[in-house]
């Protein structure tokens, strides 16, 4: 009997035992991923790595108008932002480290790039907010720690200069060895792209620190800048638009302004170009503005002078105002021709040649360098005008109108300007960084403004971190802003 009981309890217990393995199994979600592949995940965070055409953005970079009442239009009238998109991303970074980790010589190359893409999401947030968290973000699951104290400005880009320094140097040697990379639809696979981009976002960074290059040595601004020039086959550049770090849309994914039905109606009132940027190419005659956009259609056009027919919204104008301007053929809307030839449409450029070559010219004619920024800012023109298809002729004929004045403040202005006009609907902010550290072009500002007629210097933190990180956060505030938190606080790296 005694024997029958020892077996009938080992039965239960083992019934039990199987019974709650049997539990764990059934509380995993079956459609999920436990252990994802790093090219899974590198693949996922590429999708999230580009900033798409004809956006919000673009309006606050004073290239478009929306005008119709309906929409937002472009007042301005920010005042948070959000850590749920750059975070979000770099938390899938982070896992794909963890993931690479597990299979050394196969995950190798995206340990490399998950640095690169550290650099890249923390330096969107910190170019938005000003201090960020970043040592300590991130570690809620591995530490617990659900409160990240913020790193300076400083602390961050001195960290983000040296992900990008290690990642170069590891690129060049995946690049020696042919290693591919897998679930890249930007570049293929080619390591040699990837250190282009890697040495082309450093020297972004660079020139975005442009104010604090003499009052930061640490960051060592001009001299990483001079060892870049001086070094090329070590520190390889994204020079031409072959290698631009860019979206190519197609008939699935479509591009943004491609209609649902596929039907092209070739008129829209209710966008039409920025008076900011337009008034600069119709300025110097430049061929890009009769690729990009439409005459007016009530303004006289003379095919002698085509550009006297082109005509902007200005940004500060109320929309009503727009409105009735394109309403009555006043105002030039897009030539949908060029820009909706097809669904795939035109890439979508996120770090490309002209950028490159300009930052190169801005830091020599700065006295970064003693190298030549006349043909830095020739190639920046060049390449951009190239990406429109516009004629070797034409091109040799806007440079000679349009001759570079010296390094000086004329030629610095020269350089920035068609920088800007560069970033016409590409790289996201970037032309909104630019002119806020800049000041150039000169940014409208008009009676539908709604932040006290000025155009905000950042974004206030997020309401969350009030209630999450309180703490840190008041820090942060009061070592920056002396405890300030609006969208007109002026960040460090622009002071």
């Amino acid at each position: 009997m005694k024997c029958f009981k020892s077996i009938l309890l080992l039965l239960v217990l083992g019934g039990t035992l199987s019974s709650c393995k049997k539990i764990e199994d059934l509380q995993k979600d079956p459609a999920a991923v436990y252990d994802p592949a790093p090219k899974l995940l590198f693949t996922g965070i590429l999708m999230r790595a580009h900033d798409a055409p004809w956006s919000e953005d673009h309006r606050y970079n004073q290239f478009m108008t929306q005008n119709e009442a309906y929409y937002t239009g472009q007042p301005y009238s920010w005042t948070t932002g959000s850590f749920d998109t750059p975070y979000g991303v770099l938390r899938d970074v982070y896992r794909m480290e963890i993931e690479a980790a597990k299979t050394p010589e196969l995950g190798a190359v995206y340990l490399t790039l998950a640095k690169f893409f550290k650099a890249y999401f923390f330096t969107r947030t910190t170019e938005m907010f000003g201090d960020i968290p970043m040592a300590d973000a991130l570690q809620g699951e591995t530490n617990n720690n659900f409160a990240p104290r913020y790193n300076t400005q400083q602390e961050v880009y001195l960290q983000v200069l040296s992900w990008l320094e290690e990642a170069n140097i590891e690129l060049a040697d995946f690049k020696a060895k042919g290693t591919l990379l897998e679930g890249d639809f930007f570049y293929n696979g080619k390591t040699e792209q990837w250190q282009k981009l890697v040495n082309s976002l450093k020297l972004r960074i660079l020139l975005s620190l442009s104010k604090r290059a003499d009052d930061s040595p640490a960051l060592r601004i001009k001299e990483r800048f001079a060892e870049m020039l001086a070094n090329p086959s070590k520190f390889p550049l994204i020079l031409d638009n072959r290698d631009n770090f860019q979206l190519q849309y197609n008939s699935i994914n479509t591009y943004p302004l491609w209609p649902t039905d596929g039907v092209i109606i070739k008129k829209d009132v209710r966008n039409t170009l920025g008076a900011t940027y337009l008034d600069i190419l119709k300025a110097t005659r430049d061929p890009r503005l009769l690729v990009q956009a439409l005459p007016a259609t009530a303004l006289p056009f003379d095919p002698a002078k085509p550009f006297e027919a082109y005509q902007g919204g200005k940004t500060g104008d109320l929309q009503s105002t727009l409105l009735k301007q394109a309403t009555e053929g006043l105002l030039s809307m897009i030539n949908f021709d060029y820009w909706l030839a097809s669904p795939s449409g035109l890439p979508s450029i996120q770090l490309g040649a002209a950028e490159v070559q300009f930052a190169l010219a801005e830091g020599i004619n700065r006295g970064w360098s003693n190298a030549d920024a006349k043909s830095r800012f020739e190639a920046g023109i060049t390449q951009s005008m190239q990406s429109y298809g516009i004629s070797p002729e034409k091109i040799e004929a806007f440079l000679r109108a349009y001759p570079y004045k010296g390094n000086n403040p004329e030629g610095l202005k020269q350089i920035l300007i068609q920088k800007y006009v560069a970033f016409f609907e590409n790289s996201g902010k970037q032309a909104f960084f630019e002119q806020r550290r800049t000041g150039i072009p000169e940014f409208n500002v008009g009676p539908a403004n709604a932040n006290n007629n000025q155009i905000p210097k950042r974004w206030a933190y997020p309401k969350n971190e009030y209630s999450t990180n309180e703490s840190h956060l008041k820090e942060a505030l009061q070592r920056q802003f002396n405890g300030s938190d609006t969208q007109n606080d002026v960040i460090w790296s622009i002071k």
